[in-house]
């Protein structure tokens, strides 16, 4: 039989980090990958490792992902599973594995893409590249012209993601796949959360995987709007830069109900349900979105005014990037990894 992998990752996002499965594994293992919906599935960039991953038809190959927004799987599922690696130290305690399994996160394949290995630079100014729900429900775009920033969408293709934060000279970020490639491409980072929409875990995670201590700053919200979204009054929003409160609760990945053995038809109902609750959501808040501006009109021009010294103070903080010889030995023992993994599932039996 040929073995094919058809990559998991979830669809419901375009967000570019998730989009690198559309196209990474067919560049860097085109033999071992095909678009079909059965066979073996391959488990790679993001946060896809939950308890719910058996509801996945197919064997499961696992490649430099994490835990994180959901129930993690128990170690006797992840002993069903073929395991390269994983994101971090953290996902492979949970999943009972050796600190080998640990090596970091598999987006950082690209050094095996000739079009993104290396990537010309000017290092100029400062991006911000937002976690996707913020791009989603927020206005940065207009916060970032009045800080003279740089806006970065997660919602672009990859090319361009990764050409402006290769060319900045800073880079802030609340997406997690942000500050990894702002790594990669050796762009000073800090990192920046919106406490109610960016999980710890995940970024804990992939930092602890390179040595780094994470330490992020509190993202306000970026107009009345954006922080009613997130449960703040006007009168409880602060704009000042202040650290996030590390706690052990926030260490933590989500927790959820258990899932069924099968995906039954209560629990594809349950599914469904919530997909157009999710949808109906997003519907009525792009109305108010569409007059966000006539909302507290006054309110957000001084809110506006406290962001721009807000991104002014944040940009003279000291930033983060991983030693030269932590990247090399990182991306040495994916490439490892990965030649096995295409050793192993190229095989054509009879």
């Amino acid at each position: 039989m040929d073995y094919f992998m058809n990559p998991f990752f979830y669809r419901s996002t375009t967000n570019f980090g998730d989009h690198m499965n559309r196209w990474i594994w067919e560049e860097v293992a085109p033999e071992i990958v095909a678009d079909r919906d059965d066979g073996i599935r391959l488990v790679g960039i993001g946060s896809l490792l939950s308890r719910n991953l058996d509801l996945v038809q197919g064997e499961k190959v696992v490649f430099g992902t994490g835990s994180g927004y959901s129930t993690p799987p128990t170690a006797e599922q992840a002993s069903r599973w073929k395991i390269y690696c994983v994101r971090g130290p953290l996902t492979a305690k949970l999943l009972g594995l050796a600190p080998d399994k640990a090596v970091t996160d598999a987006a950082w394949l690209v050094n095996q893409v000739p079009r993104f290995a290396n990537l010309a630079t000017q290092r100029r100014g400062t991006v911000f590249v937002p976690h996707w729900t913020s791009s989603s429900y927020g206005d940065w775009g207009t916060v970032c012209k009045r800080c003279d920033i740089e806006y970065v969408d997660p919602f672009l293709d990859c090319e361009r993601v990764f050409s402006h934060i290769a060319n900045a000279e800073l880079a802030i970020v609340e997406s997690l796949h942000g500050a990894i490639m702002a790594d990669y491409y050796r762009t000073p980072w800090i990192a920046v959360s919106s406490p109610a929409r960016v999980l710890t875990f995940k970024w804990l995670d992939w930092c602890q995987s390179l040595g780094l201590e994470y330490r992020p700053y509190v993202l306000p919200p970026s107009d009345v709007l954006d922080g009613l979204m997130q449960g703040f009054r006007p009168g409880q929003i602060d704009a000042r830069l202040r650290p996030v409160e590390m706690t052990p609760e926030s260490f933590d990945v989500i927790r959820t109900m258990p899932p069924p053995k099968t995906a039954n038809l209560a629990y594809r109902t349950r599914t469904q349900l919530k997909s157009i609750a999710r949808r109906l959501r997003t519907q009525s808040l792009e109305g108010l979105m569409q007059v966000r501006g006539q909302l507290v009109p006054s309110w957000n021009a001084r809110h506006g005014d406290s962001l721009v010294e807000y991104f002014n103070n944040l940009q003279r903080q000291r930033p983060m990037l991983s030693s030269a010889t932590v990247r090399n030995e990182r991306i040495a023992q994916l490439n490892e990894r990965l030649d096995a993994m295409r050793r192993e599932y190229s095989l054509v039996q009879a």
